[in-house]
């Protein structure tokens, strides 16, 4: 399966980047919402300002609304500047192929590549960097990045040496086992990371419940019910994040043919596609995609091709992806 290529979803060569099927709508969607949240948050860092300085409200509230609504704001105030709305101004121009990477080198998660006399530095997650070392191509507009079948940019910078201590960007084959076990570690890593925040966010939740002077107001109640729904859902998500470091066996991946339309961006951001497709034992279903992974509605579309982990069967959630790359996400198969 792995020794011919799986056809996915790439840039257009050679013409506007603009043409890429839902890369515009997703980073209109993405621009809009870092914007509204960036506003939302900016005003919840005002009214933890007005909270301090009116008094009366106890310490914990105020502080809360400061610590974790601050940086929030200023993340998503970035990410709406110098991620999307900067990365829309690029596409009428077309993206450009990078292969070969023979001269890339890394340190850590930053993978330094050289491009016309100066490096372009961009940090990866571990899943994209396994794939490009198998790849060894990727596509370059400006200072965003995108590899072959992901519809997510990554924005770098252009430096004009590599990051300290890099060392080659050696060439490493990759099982579809590997490449799964690599996603799976980094949505551990992201779980466990909510887990931390969900902590902190409990002993705010109950600090305030006991700092707060007015003890018979519904501020209290709600900072109670706050402090134990925050702990027990980061117990629950600790262990959702241990049962995804187990190793699994190597998985067999089930090919399928799709005929759908074209992918759409809704509300929330996320990439959906609808459809329908032949079980492996004939029987002729709809199959709906679009969760956490952008990259898998748009290459089913795109491609007209599903793979699937394991055996599909109708009426049921299965995982999919793209053998030999970092997508994943849920399919539903209806009956």
């Amino acid at each position: 399966m792995e020794a011919r290529r799986i056809p996915v979803l790439e840039p257009p060569e050679g013409i506007p980047a603009k043409n890429m099927p839902v890369l515009v709508p997703l980073l209109d969607r993405s621009t809009a919402t870092a914007g509204t949240m960036a506003v939302a948050t900016g005003l919840l860092v005002a009214l933890g300002v007005v909270l301090a300085v009116s008094g009366g409200h106890g310490i914990a509230a105020p502080s809360a609304l400061l610590v974790f609504m601050t940086p929030s704001s200023v993340y998503f105030g970035y990410s709406a500047l110098a991620g999307s709305s900067a990365m829309r101004k690029l596409t009428g121009k077309p993206f450009r192929l990078v292969s070969g990477l023979d001269d890339a080198v890394v340190a850590g998660s930053r993978v330094s590549v050289p491009v016309d006399g100066r490096w372009l530095v961009v940090r990866l997650p571990a899943p994209l960097r396994t794939q490009l070392a198998a790849q060894r191509r990727l596509w370059v507009l400006g200072p965003f990045v995108v590899l072959p079948g992901v519809v997510v940019p990554r924005r770098g910078a252009f430096r004009d040496a590599p990051v300290k201590g890099s060392v080659p960007f050696a060439f490493e084959p990759v099982s579809p086992g590997r490449m799964l076990a690599t996603q799976r570690r980094l949505l551990s890593a992201y779980y466990f990371f909510s887990v931390v925040m969900l902590l902190v966010m409990s002993a705010f939740g109950f600090w305030t419940a006991v700092d707060h002077p007015r003890r018979d107001g519904v501020v209290v109640t709600a900072a109670w019910f706050l402090g134990y729904g925050c702990a027990v859902s980061a117990l629950g998500l600790a262990i959702v994040a241990v049962v995804l470091l187990r190793k699994l066996p190597e998985p067999r991946w089930t090919e399928l043919a799709v005929v759908s339309g074209p992918a759409s961006v809704n509300h929330f951001g996320m990439v959906t596609v609808k459809g329908r497709t032949v079980l492996p034992g004939g029987r002729e279903v709809t199959v709906t995609a679009g969760g956490s992974d952008p990259s898998l509605a748009a290459n089913i579309a795109a491609t007209g091709r599903l793979w699937v982990l394991g055996v599909p069967a109708a009426g049921k959630t299965a995982k999919a992806g793209v053998p030999g790359h970092a997508v994943f996400g849920p399919v539903r198969f209806g009956r």
